[in-house]
């Protein structure tokens, strides 16, 4: 099987990169590096990068890569630990390294066929590969809301459009979004193309709608808003797929 995880990147030369590993280079207009993948190719959205963060590389993985069984998306920064010690009691969600330490990691050190076979293992019995969750004793819905700077209309307007384009979800809605759960953050997975495709076709459909219906935040921070409304309501669509997960602890680069 042909597995490829994305690295969403703005550096030339992210700290793995081979047949698996592939960086992918968003939002810039320049190219930081002669021949490095781009989100500009082919359908692709990447003058949206600034609100829709790494959704842009997600986007391009759905519309234009064929060719892979397994997908994932990391970041340059952050990248699941494939390979956790097995006697580890207290996995770490995201471990903070540094490039150098990150460097004498397995997960940097394994070869490329290492890398699929072990990813291949894991999704043997499960279908999604997720950053281990932070517990929201609130809700997700709260969750968002609550949080410094979020909108709440902008989170209402979402769950609106879900409603209205995929009925289906009303009950998850009410039974995930509001009670306490699990929260997987960074849009980051490893999951088969089939699974990414049926996933990214529904999440799009609800972005360029609520894109069509709020005003973007001035603030770049919260600019980011479609990226971080796609970090929770990827965990609603997890739970109403009944999708199985495997946690993974991550490692968070913290010098790049």
């Amino acid at each position: 099987m042909n597995v490829k995880i994305f690295v969403v990147t703005h550096k030339a030369q992210p700290p793995v990169s081979n047949e698996v590993y592939v960086p992918i280079q968003v939002g810039s207009r320049d190219d930081i590096s002669p021949g490095i993948l781009r989100d500009a190719s082919g359908d692709s959205i990447p003058l949206k990068n600034a609100s829709f963060c790494e959704l842009t590389a997600s986007y391009w993985v759905w519309k234009n890569n064929a060719d892979a069984d397994i997908v994932g998306l990391c970041h340059y920064r952050r990248w699941f630990n494939l390979f956790p010690p097995i006697t580890s009691l207290t996995p770490s969600r995201q471990k903070k390294v540094t490039l150098s330490q990150f460097g004498s990691t397995s997960v940097a050190k394994a070869s490329a066929q290492k890398t699929t076979d072990k990813v291949i293992s894991l999704l043997k019995n499960h279908d999604i590969i997720l950053l281990r969750a932070y517990h929201v004793s609130e809700g997700l819905s709260a969750a968002y809301y609550n949080d410094e700077g979020h909108r709440k209309p902008d989170w209402d307007e979402t769950l609106k459009i879900i409603r209205e384009l995929f009925p289906e979800y009303d009950q998850s809605i009410r039974d995930f979004l509001d009670a306490p759960g699990n929260f997987h953050i960074g849009n980051m997975m490893i999951t088969t193309k089939k699974i990414w495709d049926d996933y990214y076709h529904w999440l799009f459909a609800i972005l360029f709608e609520l894109e069509k219906r709020i005003e973007v935040p001035l603030d770049p921070v919260q600019g980011r808003v479609f990226g971080y409304i796609s970090e929770r309501i990827l965990n609603l669509y997890v739970y109403h797929n009944k999708l199985r997960i495997k946690n993974l602890g991550g490692y968070k680069i913290t010098d790049i």
